[in-house]
Parts: structure tokens; C-alpha cells; sequence
């Protein structure tokens, strides 16, 4: 099959358009620059805008016959195109019934290569099948033409052996974070990985535990002010002997013991006095006395 030309022949295609552009050329020029020179004012503004118009026209009519010989000259290409078009499109049936066949061979390949990994992988994979399945393995340049059997296997084996491998060592790691470690290792099959995850979370829980003994030994320095302050205000004016309760140096907080034991519930006592005291000092012995779940009431007058 070839494609032949009768008309026009290379030679005889239009190789120039001939029209009067010399002739235009030395016109337009010689009335282009007196415009290009003219001053307008605003009495003549009128024969301004007039000018530009004139103009104007002139540029479209040019612009408007150069799109007309465009038309002219592609009119037969059109007529061409549509030939063309019918003729690609018988061959292109006979391309696609070729392309379905070629595709459907080349898939059947890749299939039977797939199958061939598959059980390469099954012969291999023995107890690692749950946790390193075939969908994590394979990778779809293995059914490629192109990619050896020979460097898919190496590849799977080496895969196989480093999850092996990483599953001992986490196995072996004591730490209560070894959970986290083998979530972190079967998403990633990366042994370094899990480790960095368990440094992160035995750093996250010191700095948890810091915290909260920071925050216990503060409360214990908070209780020990303030049961100090209020046997401050208890014992003013009263002579040592007669001081009710013992003042707890500010130097010396009562740290609370963190480990559980066995509460014994005391006996309550009931003890009447007198406090000489402002009025702010009776308010802070009130917090006090109801922060500490002490019962206290007035005493009856005659008593």
C-alpha cells in the first residue's frame, strides 16, 4: 500500500501568494508617518478620532483578506482530512483485533508468571504466611518480561528472612511496649523502625512520670503551707504550753506516700478553745478546717 499524490505534485503546490505589496508598502508608509507626525488639538479632536478610524478599517481589511485566503487555501485540505480519517479508520480495526490478541498474550504471561511466584512464595514462606502475606510480597514488576525469576526469588527470600529475623528480636525484647513494637514492625517490616518506637513511648512514659511526682511533691509543699499557716493562726497568743497543735516546719513538706496502705479509721475527738485572730486569719482557719473535712461549730455561751 502507498499513498500517491496526483494533484498538485510537489511542484505544484502554492509555493508564494503574489499580491501588491511593494506597491501597498511605499503607500502605507509615506501616509503612516504624516500621522505619525500629526498633532491634534482639542478643536481637531474630531478629525482625530476620524483618522483612527480610518485606520483601523484599513488594518481589518488586511487582517479580514488574509483569514478569506486561509479559508481558500485549506478548503482542499479539508476534503483531504476526511479521506484520510475513512481510510485510518479501516486500518485501524485490523490494529485493534491485532492489539486485543497481543494484550490478551501478553496478560496470560503475566498470569502464569504470577502463579510461578506465588508458589515459590508458599514453598518458602512456611509459618510467616499470617503476618507476610502474598498481597505484601509481590510487587507487580514481577510479572514483567523483563524481571528475572531468578532476582524475584532473592528478592522474597531476603523480604522473608529479615520478618523472620525481626519478629525473633522483638520476641526476645522485654519491655511492655513490645506490642507497639511488632504493630509498628508488621506495618513496616523495618526492624529499626519498632525500636525507635519503643524508645519513643519508654521516654514519653518517663517524662509522664516525672510529671506526676513533680506534681505530687508540690501538692504535698501546698498541704504542708497550709496546715502550717493554720496552726499559725490557731496558736497565736497562746503560750507554748498551751499550743493544741504542732507546727509543721515549712522547711520539711509531709511528702504522701504514693503506695497503697491500709487506712484505720481514728477515734474523733472534740476540743473546745478560744482563737484570737483577724478577721482574715478566722477566714483562712475556716478553709482550712473545711479543706480538712474538720467538723467545727460555735460553742453555746455559758459553756
Amino acid at each position: 500500500m502507498e499513498l500517491k499524490i496526483y494533484n498538485p505534485q510537489d511542484n505544484g503546490f502554492l509555493q508564494k501568494i503574489d499580491w501588491n505589496f511593494e506597491e501597498l508598502k511605499a503607500e502605507i508608509t509615506a501616509s503612516a508617518q504624516e500621522y505619525e507626525t500629526s498633532v491634534y488639538t482639542d478643536d481637531t479632536i474630531k478629525a482625530a478620532k476620524a483618522d483612527r478610524a480610518r485606520l483601523n478599517k484599513f488594518v481589518d481589511a488586511l487582517t479580514g483578506k488574509r483569514t478569506e485566503i486561509r479559508k481558500a487555501l485549506l478548503k482542499p485540505d479539508e476534503q483531504f482530512g476526511k479521506e484520510i480519517k475513512e481510510l485510518t479508520g479501516i486500518v485501524q480495526k485490523a490494529i485493534d483485533n491485532i492489539d486485543s490478541q497481543v494484550k490478551g498474550y501478553e496478560q496470560r504471561q503475566r498470569n502464569e508468571k504470577t502463579a510461578k511466584v506465588q508458589e515459590f512464595y508458599e514453598e518458602n514462606i512456611n509459618d510467616l504466611a499470617s503476618v507476610l502475606p502474598f498481597s505484601r510480597v509481590f510487587k507487580a514488576e514481577y510479572a514483567n518480561a523483563s524481571t528475572t525469576m531468578k532476582s524475584i526469588k532473592e528478592d522474597i527470600l531476603s523480604l522473608i528472612q529479615r520478618v523472620g529475623e525481626g519478629l525473633a528480636i522483638i520476641n526476645e525484647v522485654d519491655s511492655k511496649y513490645a506490642g507497639d513494637m511488632k504493630e509498628v514492625f508488621l506495618r513496616t517490616y523495618d526492624i529499626g523502625t519498632a525500636m525507635a518506637e519503643r524508645n519513643r513511648l519508654e521516654a514519653a512514659e518517663e517524662k509522664r512520670k516525672a510529671y506526676e511526682e513533680e506534681q505530687v511533691r508540690k501538692k504535698a509543699e501546698r498541704e504542708a503551707r497550709t496546715l502550717a499557716e493554720a496552726t499559725r493562726v490557731i496558736n497565736a497568743g497562746k503560750a507554748p504550753e498551751q499550743r493544741s497543735v504542732q507546727e509543721v516546719p515549712r522547711s520539711q513538706p509531709q511528702l504522701q506516700e504514693q503506695s497503697v496502705i491500709e487506712t484505720v479509721e481514728d477515734p474523733v475527738h472534740v476540743l473546745d478553745f478560744r482563737v484570737h485572730a483577724t478577721k482574715g486569719q478566722l477566714d483562712k482557719l475556716k478553709d482550712f478546717l473545711k479543706a480538712n473535712s474538720i467538723r467545727f461549730e460555735p460553742v453555746p455561751k455559758g459553756e
